[in-house]
């Protein structure tokens, strides 16, 4: 199983001619490119010519020899401001082209889930298939499919996380098996499973999405209260479980970080050491996942 981080803060801080070198040399297998920055209008990226800066970003990426294998839509807090931004779809099938051009073979858009969910879960359903409709075409035109992604929301009075779009394993299922399309797979977030108030536990909704389903992650680790996006064994997720399921399944896509904050903190001439632990680490817990693949798939 290759092994793939998200890279926005790499990129972000070394540019990326750099940073994609950064990621390559400390054995980092592919790339997951953020699109945040399509959130402005501004960006180049939403700009006549985007296609230029796209190939720029391309071309650094070919340079350090490290390949694109997803990308993560843009998306923006707090979601009320977003959910009514006119240009919302224009952006979201921008970044379907721009992730194309990167050679991405999956795009991660967060699913419409700015509304309350629950009380209104056959509601934002509709809203959903018929929002992941409109992108459809444009994915599939772009040669990139769409990751739906599993969610959650914190409760605005009582401030703790409570159900959203997909939490819940047989709605994941529902939603991806509606859109009923090659292209449009499940990324599963692991550390978003963890802090909804459930008995189904990340392996569990890797099983349950199975080897047809599930084609993308975001891997990352919290104490099951917080969505902290911490490393793996830096929380309280059991990491056997989650590498056996994924064997289980013959889970055929890359084991992709989705981790944040605790390279801020590095002297710039200690992040490729941080790097290399990280990538280690990820190749360690992606090789735990072959061992467990049963004789009947290998």
């Amino acid at each position: 199983m290759k092994i793939s981080t998200n890279g926005g803060y790499i990129l972000s801080r070394f540019g990326y001619e750099k940073g994609f070198a950064l990621l390559k040399e400390a054995g980092f297998d592919a790339v997951d490119v953020g699109l945040d920055e399509m959130t402005s209008m501004d960006s180049l990226l939403n700009q006549p010519g985007y296609e230029k800066k796209a190939q720029e970003i391309r071309r650094a990426a070919d340079n350090a020899g490290i390949p694109v294998n997803q990308t993560h839509a843009p998306f923006k807090d707090p979601l009320d401001v977003w959910e009514k931004n006119e240009n919302l779809y224009q952006i979201l099938k921008r970044s379907l082209e721009v992730s194309g051009i990167l050679g991405a073979e999956i795009a991660v858009v967060h699913p419409y889930h700015h509304p309350v969910f629950l009380g209104h879960e056959d509601e934002m359903f509709e809203k959903n298939m018929a929002y992941y409709g409109e992108l459809l075409p444009t994915a599939i035109a772009a040669k990139v499919k769409i990751g739906v992604e599993n969610m959650y929301r914190v409760d605005s009075r009582r401030r703790y996380i409570v159900d959203d779009t997909c939490s819940r394993l047989y709605d994941f299922i529902r939603y991806v098996d509606t859109l009923n399309s090659p292209w449009a797979v499940a990324c599963l977030d692991i550390g978003h499973v963890a802090v909804i108030r459930q008995k189904d536990e990340p392996w569990d909704f890797i099983r349950g999405l199975g080897h047809d389903r599930l084609k993308a992650l975001h891997v990352h680790d919290n104490d099951y209260v917080g969505d902290q996006h911490k490393l793996p064994y830096e929380g309280l997720i059991n990491w056997n479980e989650v590498t056996r399921a994924l064997g289980e399944i013959d889970y055929q896509g890359y084991f992709t970080y989705e981790t944040i904050g605790h390279l801020g903190a590095c002297d710039d001439d200690f992040i490729p050491t941080a790097l290399k632990y990280m990538a280690d680490l990820a190749k360690y817990l992606a090789d735990k996942a072959e061992s467990c693949r049963t004789p009947a798939r290998l």
